[in-house]
């Protein structure tokens, strides 16, 4: 999908402003304990790879499980993999903007938000909403491997002193050259403009895609944060792709649970819960239904046709 040049420019903007603080050694890094890894936690979600808050506008209240702290413009925040954290947005000097990037199942997501009033999931209380907008998706494997950059970073807590934040350093500007090179290559084979009902439907994929480890995803929150009706945005969407986008979002869920199942650090419960799913029971249930078998058999399907090839692929790496 085309994207308008404002936005690649303003992208390409934040993201180089943060590669000069970083060289520059002005830039704040925060980065909260891996704790409460990869389990629900009150008013928070958590992502199974991952994310880069880069704040900026105004600031961002963040809870983990044994951190809190404010997330200040021109400051950035490597949320770690599976680390549950609720975001609480606050205007400041300037109003509140936040740039996140997003692992994507296929690619990366560049995802902005904004404070709208309302009640969010991790703001309980507050009055205020983080509203999504401005998604770009850079869908290849270059984009989708930089994020071993940011996981990397995990493993700076065993370095000690000034070794640690240049290792930091190091890695974070491996990831924000990656993702500049791909955003530029994106911006280079930008596709034409698409008709008006097949650009909504696309944005609501993108959008999507950023949610879909929040069980409190729905067609109404799509629809409401790219200013349209529930019912509009179901008709265009099902016009458009065949089915119903409730229906497409569960069958993307099951794609991206079958990624995750592929990867043993995971348990079942854990790929429910960043999938999205309520329970590990209604995971197992909707799993089923889709697949005509359980995540478990699915896992042990996907171990036992390993080790029946496994002579296949030795001959061939001989041959």
């Amino acid at each position: 999908m085309s994207v308008p040049d404002s936005i690649h420019r303003r992208l390409e903007c934040d993201l180089r402003n943060v590669l000069l603080r970083l060289r520059s050694e002005k830039l704040r890094v925060r980065i909260p304990c891996a704790a409460g890894l990869h389990r629900p936690q009150p008013n928070a979600h958590f992502h199974p790879t991952p994310e880069l808050f880069i704040q900026t506008g105004g600031a961002t209240d963040f809870v983990c499980p044994l951190d809190e702290f404010r997330l200040e413009t021109n400051e950035v925040c490597v949320m770690l993999a599976g680390v549950p954290h609720a975001e609480t947005p606050v205007n400041r000097r300037t109003a509140y903007d936040v740039l996140v990037c997003m692992h994507a199942r296929d690619g990366l997501l560049l995802h902005r938000g904004r404070m709208e009033g309302g009640t969010m999931t991790g703001a309980a209380g507050s009055g205020h909403c983080i509203r999504g907008y401005e998604t770009t998706d850079l869908r290849n494997q270059r984009s989708c491997a930089a994020f071993h950059h940011l996981d990397e970073i995990a493993a700076a807590d065993g370095i000690e002193g000034g070794e640690r934040r240049r290792y930091v350093a190091a890695l974070l500007e491996a990831f924000l050259l990656t993702v500049l090179s791909e955003l530029k290559r994106h911006a280079a084979h930008a596709s034409p403009p698409v008709p008006e009902a097949l650009s909504l439907v696309m944005e609501a994929e993108k959008l999507a895609r950023t949610r879909f480890g929040d069980p409190g995803l729905t067609v109404a929150r799509l629809a409401k944060d790219l200013g349209c009706s529930a019912a509009h945005l179901s008709r265009r969407f099902h016009g458009e792709r065949g089915v119903t986008l409730a229906a497409w979002i569960v069958a993307e869920r099951i794609a991206l649970a079958r990624t995750h199942l592929t990867n043993p650090r995971y348990n079942i419960a854990e790929i429910a819960w960043m999938c999205g799913f309520t329970s590990p029971a209604y995971f197992i249930h909707v799993f089923r239904k889709h697949t005509s078998i359980t995540p478990r058999a699915y896992r042990v399907g996907l171990q036992t046709n390993w080790a029946v090839d496994a002579p296949k692929r030795k001959r061939a790496v001989r041959g």
